[in-house]
């Protein structure tokens, strides 16, 4: 409770929660004119071809599965989005002196580990938070909830039995979580989002963590944005995208021989060798704090 009461006060919150909103909102705005736009003239194009038509469908823009700039812009910042108001929580702490009053009324023990947790479920709650109420804004302003004559379409199509004039809609189909998408989208981006928000929280816990070593707090802030892309152009320069999270977090799935096995192993290593980071940066602090 003490963690969330400081949160709640923390004025950088609110402005990150007001950034994330105004970002879903536009994203929803553009998403609908966009798919009122791209339904009339599939229908002009594709009059005689229903499946054609069925194939364009209000949940492909929604937050992540969007191709527009708010949609991506979002998922190139959220590390620093998630890492603003909560990342520096040591560092502020420590400058103050307010972690030595802390510290004489608990272990150590139980306030690196609870500063850890509460990061981590802190980073996942703020990067699903603005996703989820981007899909309620959505379908509030298309008015469509029921996505079910898509799914029935992409069976067909994923079984080559769909209707279609041309192979426009084959870049549609998805290499990872593919029968998920086929049962519901809902289902498809729900799975995407609990990924990302796992991945969210790493980061974040990544900032915490090299916070116990850094004495300038905008480079704490900036830590998690710095991971998140600098991983990025490697994997790029060596030709390795694929297993790259800003590539294999995105719905979209925007590159080729994508893989399941890249979600936890780099997960699995990211947060092992946080772990190991924090646990050195509490030691090294030890004389200090």
């Amino acid at each position: 409770m003490r963690e969330i009461r400081k949160l709640i006060k923390n004025k950088l919150l609110y402005i990150v929660l007001l950034i994330s909103f105004l970002i879903t909102l536009a994203n929803a705005i553009m998403g609908s004119i966009q798919y009122h736009t791209d339904y009339a003239l599939y229908n002009r194009l594709y009059s005689e071809f229903p499946d054609a038509i069925a194939m364009v469908s209000a949940h492909q823009y929604w937050m992540g599965l969007s191709d527009s700039f708010f949609s991506s812009f979002y998922y190139f910042i959220f590390p620093l989005l998630i890492g603003i108001p909560i990342v520096d929580s040591i560092f502020r702490e420590k400058s103050s002196g307010n972690v030595e009053y802390i510290l004489v009324k608990e272990s150590r023990l139980s306030y690196y580990s609870r500063k850890f947790i509460f990061t981590y479920f802190s980073g996942v709650i703020l990067f699903a938070l603005p996703l989820l109420i981007g899909i309620l804004i959505s379908n509030l302003i298309s008015g469509q909830w029921d996505f079910a004559a898509y799914t029935d379409v992409y069976k067909k199509m994923i079984n080559g039995t769909a209707s279609f004039a041309d192979n426009v809609f084959d870049g549609q189909k998805k290499e990872m979580f593919s029968d998920l998408l086929a049962k519901s989208p809902y289902l498809y981006i729900f799975i995407y989002y609990l990924i990302g928000s796992l991945y969210a929280g790493m980061y974040a816990c990544f900032g915490l963590a090299i916070s116990l070593f850094l004495k300038n707090r905008y480079l704490v802030i900036l830590s998690p944005l710095m991971l998140y892309l600098g991983f990025w152009l490697l994997c790029s320069l060596i030709g390795k995208v694929s297993i790259d999270p800003f590539n294999f977090l995105d719905p979209r799935q925007p590159v080729n021989n994508l893989s399941y096995s890249s979600f936890y192993i780099n997960f699995i290593i990211g947060m092992l060798t946080i772990v190991i980071i924090y646990i050195l940066g509490v030691k090294k602090n030890s004389d200090t704090i």
